[in-house]
């Protein structure tokens, strides 16, 4: 039975139901997508960019709409969806623009004078296993770069966003996509097997938990598949120090509870040093209380729900335990009674560095904060942890705070600032956050054949 569904977090009511594909359906999914790219990879770059700019230009008529669907979907609040609409459309216009340049054929000069080069040429069909938590920005990060190397893309979104995740297929058909080419498909996780073992489908890339990741990833390492993990992070914000230490506490307490907490690279660890912790806490206290908790189309919603009620009494559920293992609960955390999948933001501070909050991804509105002796110390904490994905650093002091980031490790650090990511920067990290890169060049060629040529004059 498909679990393709809306579920509406606002209201908690089930709205939808979608079939998903049967294992008789698969061949044909994939026979028409590997029809899709043969036609596809033939078409001169400039078409592939050009239905990239018709796509963002649809993709801006229509933002409004689209940021009411993922609001229904998983709960955003119009005026992030309505910005994500933005991004996504940032998106497809770099992409259109500055591939053609990334993917030019790379010459090699050769010692031995024999004309060398290397073409960045398409693998195929790829799979995308994308999360809910950014229903289009996930997809267009993996997405819009395979769609300008000229590969063909199955794409398997959340079950919770099988609306959003459609659509993202009929704008781009809308915008001159040839059918075939990208292809969103209601697929259960039980027969993502079924697609990776066909040898039509050359690699994936998958936004996800730990597990799904690791599981995936083993079946297409048997089946010599190139793929990408993004797997999550407990990123540290580390504060050394601020001229307006309310400000920087207001910054970092909006900045967790941006999507009310479920981003892969929210600052899930904030360390302050001793010098402003007790400053800095104070205010935390009196911006947390601020924060207006509704529906995502409510005229001053700061938050909305979590994305189910399942994933908001998980998040109620680890705060209660981090209490009863001795951690220190100063505002929140309980869920709020009222239909759909709301809860208070959560305040924590005395959380053991071997507790469960510290050591493995939260993905819900809890701000936990450390206090740190000194620089060293914000190091430890910093780096106590088995992720790696995104970091920052937090200091008047820029070259201080340049020099501390350079010992954190992390995929990406950013010196006072956090949550950032742009197709003109790679995104991604190491360890149990998963492994390669989406975005900006390294997404380009992430799913390339670098054919090598070497051509001799005739003997």
């Amino acid at each position: 039975m498909s679990n393709y569904q809306v579920h509406n977090p606002n209201t908690g009511e089930i709205q939808e139901h979608f079939d998903s594909l049967t294992p008789e359906e698969i061949p044909a999914v994939i026979d028409r997508a590997h029809d899709g790219f043969q036609r596809w990879s033939a078409t001169p770059m400039a078409e592939r960019s050009a239905v990239l700019e018709r796509f963002a230009d649809l993709v801006e008529a229509e933002a409004d709409r689209l940021a009411r669907i993922i609001g229904r979907e998983m709960g955003k609040p119009l005026s992030d969806g309505r910005a994500e609409t933005g991004t996504l459309a940032k998106h497809a216009r770099w992409f259109a623009r500055n591939s053609s340049d990334v993917l030019a054929d790379t010459v090699i000069d050769a010692s031995d004078g024999v004309r060398t080069y290397v073409k960045h040429d398409p693998l195929g069909v790829l799979l995308g296993i994308m999360p809910w938590n950014f229903p289009y920005n996930q997809i267009a990060r993996f997405a819009l770069p395979q769609l300008m190397v000229g590969n063909a893309i199955l794409m398997k979104q959340a079950s919770i966003c099988p609306v959003s995740s459609a659509e993202f297929q009929n704008l781009l058909e809308c915008a001159g996509l040839p059918e075939g080419v990208y292809t969103n498909i209601y697929l259960d996780s039980s027969d993502v097997e079924a697609v990776l073992t066909d040898f039509r489908v050359k690699g994936f890339s998958i936004t996800g938990s730990e597990s799904a990741g690791a599981s995936v990833a083993a079946i297409a390492g048997a089946n010599m598949k190139r793929s990408v993990l993004e797997l999550g992070g407990n990123d540290p914000m580390v504060i050394l120090d601020a001229a307006d230490v309310p400000a920087m506490a207001e910054k970092a307490v909006r900045l967790r509870l941006f999507n009310a907490g479920q981003v892969c690279t929210s600052p899930k660890r904030i360390i302050v040093d001793s010098a402003i912790y007790d400053e800095f806490m104070e205010a935390a206290k009196a911006v947390i209380a601020t924060i207006k908790v509704g529906p995502f189309d409510a005229e001053g919603t700061d938050m909305g729900p979590v994305s189910s009620i399942e994933a908001r009494d998980e998040v109620v559920e680890r705060v209660a335990q981090a209490v009863r293992d001795g951690a220190i609960l100063h505002y929140g955390g309980a869920a709020i009674d009222r239909p759909g999948a709301y809860m208070e933001p959560a305040l924590l501070t005395d959380v053991g560095l071997d507790q469960d909050i510290s050591c493995d991804e939260l993905f819900g509105p809890v701000v936990v904060v450390y206090q740190a002796a000194d620089e060293a110390d914000a190091l430890r904490i910093a780096n106590a942890t088995e992720y790696g994905l995104q970091s920052s650093v937090w200091s008047q002091d820029v070259e201080k705070a340049e020099r501390f980031a350079h010992k954190i490790n992390a995929g990406m650090t950013l010196v006072n600032a956090h949550r950032e990511s742009s197709p003109e920067w790679p995104f991604g990290g190491i360890n149990r956050s998963g492994y390669g890169r989406e975005e900006s060049a390294w997404g380009l060629t992430l799913f390339t054949n670098e054919h090598a040529f070497r051509i001799h004059d005739a003997s």
